[in-house]
């Protein structure tokens, strides 16, 4: 506990009293951190426009080990999308980002790679708004996978048997996300075609950019099939739908 030092991501800010705030944000060294920012709201406070949603700052906040709320000592900001929040689509996609790893992260529990993959989903859509719906499934597949949730794509869920390329049969997927080879599969499992198999399982290995190259390319069928298979398996982890739906993930 005491001083704390990190990057963060801001994700929401809420009034507390005449001129302070409460401040969401996804730490580097941290995890997920609610702070109170001490006359944020006043005109000339010290935190500046740093505390807006969506901001890469860094962070310098005290912790007190009785108290879930820590304080915000000092912010400076690394990166701002003050711009990017502003075009309607990059918003949305923005927006849908923060959510999800509200969802998922844990309170004061330090996770890198779950900040670094939001970083680097922020930072790609702030510059490629029309990009929302391969984002919005790359950051799914992530953070099921950082979180624990994602099944295994390499291999039949019941035989073991691998499903590579060098598989020439066709593959299933159950809707629990578990995939399946011929053999192994049952009533209700969804056909998996072979781009839509690499797309998917390709999430391990790529960034934000070269993934949503993939998935702009692939047909309309394989980005569907994704894309659904992604947002099912939100919805089963969380045990509902995710709080901030985007509508238009319905029309890929």
């Amino acid at each position: 506990m005491g001083i704390v030092e990190t990057q963060a991501i801001v994700l929401q800010t809420y009034k507390l009293a005449d001129a302070d705030k409460i401040v969401l944000c996804m730490t580097e060294k941290a995890g997920l951190v609610r702070g109170v920012a001490r006359g944020a709201r006043r005109l000339k406070s010290k935190f500046g426009a740093s505390l807006e949603p969506f901001t890469l700052i860094q962070l310098t906040f005290f912790e007190k080990e009785t108290r879930e709320l820590v304080t915000i000592r000092s912010t400076e900001i690394v990166k701002s999308y003050f711009e990017a929040a502003g075009n309607a689509q990059a918003f949305e996609g923005l927006v849908y980002l923060l959510e999800l790893v509200k969802e998922f992260a844990l309170p004061h529990q330090a996770d890198e790679r779950l900040f670094k993959m939001l970083r680097a989903c922020v930072d790609f859509l702030a510059q490629n708004p029309s990009e929302t719906n391969a984002i919005s499934a790359y950051s799914e597949l992530w953070t099921l996978k950082l979180t624990g949730f994602l099944p295994e794509f390499k291999s039949c869920g019941t035989c073991g048997i691998p499903l590579d390329d060098s598989y020439r049969e066709q593959r299933f997927i159950s809707h629990e996300g578990v995939l399946w080879c011929q053999a192994c599969s049952t009533g209700g499992a969804q056909t998996l075609g072979g781009e839509t198999y690499r797309l998917l399982s390709s999430t391990r290995r790529s960034g934000p950019d070269v993934w949503a190259q993939k998935y702009s390319v692939a047909g309309e069928e394989s980005r569907r099939v994704v894309s659904e298979t992604a947002r099912r398996l939100v919805r089963r982890a969380l045990e509902r739908e995710p709080r901030a739906v985007k509508n238009s993930r319905a029309h890929v």
